[in-house]
């Protein structure tokens, strides 16, 4: 009988067959051993930032979830101009055109999101890494959205080693698994972030770990430059209150390294921006989410010249509220901390700031 090392080795020496196989059947073969590194440059977290960072709210807007930037930029896609994607990848350079008209109904607008997600890994040609790590991914993804009742159509045949019967094993393993994921398996890699949304931990240690350690950067900032607070919209305390059983919302309040106006922004997805340092304009601390790259400023309390007038001073400090960054409202409407994560064409998960604060309300388990 195999000891439990040998069974967890054997279980990882299976599954790296079955990631070998996926890659070289599904690229075709073409890629030579100095090669293979470049079929999993989607899992390169800077360049998917880069990619990101092109689609402008100018140019790329008013899309279905389902083909928001962040999955268009992890299949390898850039926005190059209005409504206009180009796949990065040198030896691709695809070109695709995703636009809605107006007058679309619900459902034909539904239909032909399902032709374009299909597209962005279709379109790309079959010597780009990208193809196959996008067939796989949608695929995946359209498999454990069934029901687990669901059967795959040729489970029954016999087993063999072409890759059409391996991706079945493959789905087929993701279907048995009792671990239910969140955030598409396909982002995973691509944000440290994620790992928020995905906290199996019985008490929430990596998600209140994760917060704490931004919020902790965010105190700096606010300590160094004076702040205003920031407020917590009604719908969050709605949910503490009847959802969390916290009416005082008190799982904002549990670090000690850190205030809660500061766990309350890393809570929500807000970061220290790299450009505070070297930002002198910027009256007050300067954020990101680094879900949908989306800025915001939380504004500083002192920003009133001292040789005006009491009436413009006031004038000046309703500006500030007026400006100061909003939870929720200050993401994009595509960031998983406001809209969840598409599950197909019509179909999404709660919002993920929901994930993150029943995360954090986890308590130590008893002995």
């Amino acid at each position: 009988m195999k000891t439990a090392d040998e069974l967890i080795a054997s279980v990882d020496a299976t599954l790296d067959g079955w990631r070998s196989a996926l890659d070289s059947s599904l690229s075709q073969g073409k890629e030579t051993a100095a090669d293979n590194k470049k079929t999993y440059l989607w899992e390169d977290s800077n360049k998917y930032l880069e990619r990101l960072a092109t689609f402008k709210p100018d140019t790329y807007f008013a899309k279905p979830l389902a083909l928001s930037p962040l999955v268009c930029a992890a299949f390898g896609w850039e926005n190059i101009r209005r409504d206009v994607v180009k796949c990065t990848n040198e030896k691709c350079k695809a070109t695709l055109c995703i636009k809605f008209h107006r007058a679309l109904d619900k459902e034909s607008r539904a239909n032909l999101c399902a032709k374009y997600l299909n597209l962005l890994a279709s379109s790309h040609k079959d010597v780009c890494p990208f193809q196959s790590f996008a067939k796989r991914s949608l695929k995946v993804m359209e498999r454990n959205s069934k029901s687990n009742n669901a059967v795959i159509s040729d489970v029954k045949e016999k087993i063999s080693n072409e890759p059409a019967a391996m991706m079945d094993r493959v789905e087929m393993a993701l279907k048995r698994s009792t671990v239910d994921l969140y955030a598409p398996p396909y982002m995973l890699p691509l944000c440290n972030e994620m790992k928020r949304f995905d906290d199996f931990t019985g008490d929430g240690s990596v998600t209140k770990n994760s917060v704490e350690e931004d919020a902790v950067k965010i105190q700096r900032q606010i300590d160094a430059r004076g702040a205003v607070g920031v407020q917590m919209p009604e719908v969050v305390s709605i949910y503490c209150r009847e959802v969390l059983s916290d009416p005082t919302a008190a799982l904002f309040d549990r670090s000690e390294k850190a205030s809660r106006d500061a766990i309350l922004l890393s809570s929500f997805g807000w970061s220290l921006c790299d450009d505070n340092d070297s930002s002198e304009k910027v009256m007050g601390v300067l954020l990101r989410c680094h879900m949908c790259l989306s800025r915001s400023i939380l504004a500083c309390a002192e920003i009133m010249n001292e040789e005006e007038s009491p009436k413009k001073k006031k004038r000046r400090i309703d500006m500030v509220g007026e400006a100061n960054i909003k939870l929720l409202e200050s993401h994009r409407a595509y960031c998983p901390y406001v809209s969840g994560f598409a599950s197909g064409v019509s179909r999404q998960s709660k919002p993920g700031w929901k994930v993150v604060l029943s995360n954090l309300h986890k308590e130590v388990p008893s002995k």
